[in-house]
């Protein structure tokens, strides 16, 4: 079981590169070299993500042990996990604490990361002897790795429903389609609490945010999620070419999922233009 402090992956780093304009650097997260420790995620988030871990390694060994019984049960858990993340990181994108006041007058007020001098003192005094100590992820970066866990179900489930039958395939449906419909009620969370900015004025916040320590922007790491979609799409594709013991119902499943990811991915391009190269 591991602990995500970082929420943006490799694959996911090679895609904030391509899709930032050239003037403009990855996100913060992006540019850990293992030298600093990532900040950590909030509580609320990062307890329910660690559930949801542990949740997936059971629902993984309960359908190769083909035991229904516990496939019901770990695939509840990992539902109510998967959404309850996401209801913590939609928390945290609107009650993130403001930056500290020095800091506040240096740039543009948006969501901040959690400053250690901005905790109750005895909290500080246990992580923390001076005000340059660690932070809280910033809340951008806590709502990319709800969308990492978005990812990780759907592949885990996708794999799974080769070779799955009723009633290991009913529970493999229910998760599938809950962490999908789930994850474009996400989408939609993005776009109504941090409205995309105009396609004119993109390349300006992108520089902005680079001003602002490399600070991380929806407006940046959105249009980076499709990488993870068009990964499902092509192990839907795989399976539905090459899967040997893939039950007409798990096809019928995989074939209605690529739909609705495809919708997905058309959804966050909508919203964040991928960048056209001229």
């Amino acid at each position: 079981m591991h602990k995500r402090v970082l929420a943006v992956p490799a694959i996911l780093l090679a895609a904030v590169a391509v899709a930032a304009p050239a003037a403009t650097a990855a996100p913060p997260t992006a540019q850990a070299t293992g030298v600093d420790a990532p900040p950590p995620l909030p509580s609320l988030v990062q307890s329910r993500l660690t559930r949801l871990d542990g949740a997936i390694e059971r629902l993984t060994e309960d359908v190769n042990e083909v035991d229904g019984v516990h496939v019901g049960k770990a695939g509840k858990v990992v539902r109510r996990q998967l959404a309850a993340a996401w209801r913590g990181a939609r928390y945290y994108i609107t009650h993130a604490p403001p930056p500290p006041a020095e800091d506040a007058r240096a740039r543009p007020a948006r969501p901040g990361a959690v400053r250690v001098r901005d905790l109750a003192p005895k909290v500080r005094a246990k992580i923390a002897q001076d005000d340059e100590g660690p932070v809280i992820a910033d809340p951008v970066t806590t709502a990319m790795a709800v969308f990492d866990a978005f990812h990780t179900t759907s592949s885990t489930v996708i794999e799974l429903t080769d070779g799955a039958r009723v009633p290991v395939l009913d529970a493999m449906s229910r998760t599938l389609f809950l962490a999908l419909d789930r994850r474009d009620r996400a989408v939609q969370d993005v776009i109504t609490l941090a409205p995309p900015v105009p396609p004119e004025d993109a390349e300006l916040d992108a520089v902005a945010a680079q001003d602002e320590d490399d600070a991380a922007t929806f407006d940046i790491t959105m249009p980076t999620v499709p990488v993870w979609l068009n990964d499902e799409l092509q192990h839907i594709d795989g399976l539905l070419s090459d899967a040997t013991d893939l039950r007409p119902g798990g096809r019928t499943i995989l074939t209605q999922a690529r739909a609705q990811i495809g919708r997905t991915v058309t959804a966050i391009n909508t919203a964040w233009p991928p960048e056209v190269e001229d």
